[in-house]
């Protein structure tokens, strides 16, 4: 993993102006800079003028003009600092979208296993606080560093100006300036040292709060009365989340107290060298204000550097956390670079001595585990909850990778593809499918647009039996689902959800077809009529099929039955029933609750 620390990450981000070409970027720093940085300047030579006026060493019309002068000065400069600055942020905006991008292929590419730990996602939500805002981490490191540009260029002239009189005083004001960049350091570090633990009470707290407030939680917490106990642990949640915020907030306090002592310091020396001049006659009254207003000037954009410079490095801080995240090549499984079967080419599925278990668990879900799944073959995995029948999905799909053994296809193993390569091969709807917000058409076909791929899409979508409900809605195919987002968008029963997902994994038409109990919102009678669709369309790939419901293993050529000691039978239905074992007993408990409510709907039909 690459390391970045404070300059490596301004660095980089400084690189990455010149990558996006948009090297005027520095152009503007340069102005911003030389104009902003006057204006503090000019406000502490009024005094002097009026002073010099009322001891009569100028005349009024003088003062005036001069007076004139440093406004318009003034004017200019700030007119011109923020007209740079307004155009500079709009490009800021665009540096951090384009990071924004880089999260997106950063979600998609990063191995499968880390998206479901939770220690990943801790991670993760810390680096990805540097882009959550323009107030905070990466887009504000380029708003800040214009700002301090500013202020250099103020203190460096403040300093000459202070030094013309005593450089001790300008050696003061930088010393009690180097101890409160230091003290405010201190501050950030530790603000620093508590991101990870106030990460995972902000997720806590967050997951709660979003459960308590989304609709689609409603029926439940009614139904089920979980308003209070859900409302307890948020609470409970929060008070963790706000305790280390306030652990954080009492060390930046006491810490703070040591820079409210160095100031005092400061200008208690300051201001005691200046009157010391008046009384020895170096200084007339009107340079005294002068002097007086530039230590003053000079206190206060010193502080405020250091501030602003504390601000940055905390900016920095959270861009190098990311930086580091999003070049971790260690998220990443290394591609062989194999491409994928030809989508004609039946696939044989081997596991070979495979052990797995789920990140930071101790209990293995497979051990030693062989198995095999034939070319062409329409297998059914059934078996008991828990019993790693998804599990086996997964690793079948490249989500996980073995901890031990390997998996092989036509001999192959899956570690020589490339990762995107063996996607391809796979056409899967899990239990846990996503809908998104885009139109129904387009939720099959995806990024597909030429006539031949929307044909195809639509006849995917009537093969499910949607064909009636679409055309049916005032936009057909072109309706856009989820209502929440698009007013004119419709909301989808489950049922109708998953025959979508089913749709899409028709349209891939990869060589592998897997259905991991993604009927369970559907009747037993919809369900066996989305099978024997399945049945017709893939007769010659393999095929996968997981239900909790054993009426689908009559499409099938085998069954392989799993409790939660693995796989304990394997061979076709007649078979696993003659052994009157765990897959018999199951059928037979299935049977009877279909015969069951047959009988009480006086009707003479199983479907078991």
């Amino acid at each position: 993993m690459e390391k970045f620390n404070i300059l490596s990450a301004l660095k980089k981000q400084l690189k990455l102006i010149k990558e996006a070409n948009m090297r005027y970027l520095y152009i503007c720093y340069v102005i911003s800079a030389l104009f902003g940085g006057m204006i503090p300047i000019i406000s502490v030579f009024y005094a002097k003028l009026i002073i010099d006026v009322i001891q009569g060493s100028k005349d009024q019309q003088e003062l005036i003009m001069r007076v004139i002068v440093l406004t318009v000065t003034s004017v200019v400069c700030f007119s011109v600092k923020t007209m740079v600055g307004g155009y500079a942020e709009s490009k800021y905006i665009r540096l951090r979208q384009n990071e924004f991008n880089r999260c997106a292929m950063f979600y998609h590419d990063v191995d499968y296993k880390y998206i479901e730990d939770s220690r990943f996602q801790d991670h993760v939500n810390v680096g990805f606080q540097a882009l959550e805002s323009d107030g905070v981490g990466f887009q504000h490191v380029y708003h800040m560093l214009g700002i301090l540009a500013a202020d250099f260029i103020s203190i460096i002239i403040f300093f000459i100006l202070i030094s013309q009189f005593s450089i001790w005083i300008g050696i003061i004001c930088v010393l009690a300036t180097v101890m409160i960049t230091w003290i405010n350091r201190s501050i950030s570090n530790y603000a620093h040292l508590r991101e990870d633990d106030k990460a995972k009470a902000f997720r806590q707290s967050h997951y709660f709060n979003n459960t308590c407030s989304d609709f689609t939680y409603g029926k439940d917490i009614r139904v089920f009365e979980l308003k209070f106990p859900l409302l307890k642990i948020y609470q409970d949640k929060s008070k963790q989340y706000i305790r280390v915020i306030r652990e954080i907030e009492d060390k930046k306090l006491r810490i703070g107290l040591m820079e409210l002592a160095v100031l005092l310091i400061q200008d208690v020396l300051s201001y005691y060298l200046i009157v010391q001049g008046f009384f020895n006659g170096r200084l007339d009254l009107a340079s005294v204000s002068l002097y007086l207003s530039a230590v003053v000037g000079f206190t206060t954009i010193m502080r405020t550097f250091s501030e602003n410079l504390s601000i940055m490095l905390t900016d920095l801080k959270l861009s190098s956390t990311y930086f580091e995240m999003i070049t971790d090549q260690s998220y990443y499984s290394e591609d062989q670079g194999r491409n994928a079967l030809d989508e004609e080419i039946p696939i044989e599925i081997e596991f070979k001595n495979v052990s797995f278990r789920y990140p930071n668990t101790e209990r293995y879900i497979l051990k030693d585990f062989n198995f095999k799944i034939h070319a062409k073959e329409k297998l059914a995995i059934v078996g008991t909850n828990g019993a790693g029948k998804t599990t086996i999905v997964k690793l079948i799909c490249g989500l996980f990778e073995p901890e031990s053994g390997e998996i092989l296809i036509n001999g192959i193993s899956m570690k020589e593809f490339c990762k995107q390569e063996y996607y391809k091969m796979f056409s899967a709807v899990f239990q846990d499918f996503e809908i998104y917000a885009g139109t129904i058409l387009e939720n099959v076909i995806g990024n597909d647009i030429d006539e031949s791929s929307k044909k195809r899409g639509k006849m995917c979508l009537n093969r499910v039996g949607l064909k009636e409900k679409i055309e049916s809605l005032p936009s057909g195919y072109d309706t856009p689902l989820v209502k929440s987002i698009d007013p004119e968008g419709v909301d989808l029963s489950g049922g109708q959800k998953q025959k979508i997902a089913i749709a899409r994994a028709l349209y891939k038409n990869g060589n592998v077809v897997i259905l991991d109990e993604p009927t369970s919102a559907l009747d037993a009678l919809a369900e066996a009529d989305i099978y024997q669709s399945f049945d017709d369309l893939v007769s010659n790939k393999t095929a996968i099929y997981i239900s909790h419901r054993l009426s689908s293993t009559k499409f099938c050529d085998k069954i392989a039955f799993f409790d939660e000691n693995g796989l304990q039978e394997y061979g076709t239905h007649e078979e696993l029933m003659a052994l009157k074992k765990g897959y018999y007993h199951m059928f037979e408990v299935q049977g009877q609750y279909y015969q069951e409510g047959v009988e009480k709907d006086g009707r003479k039909e199983c479907f078991a």
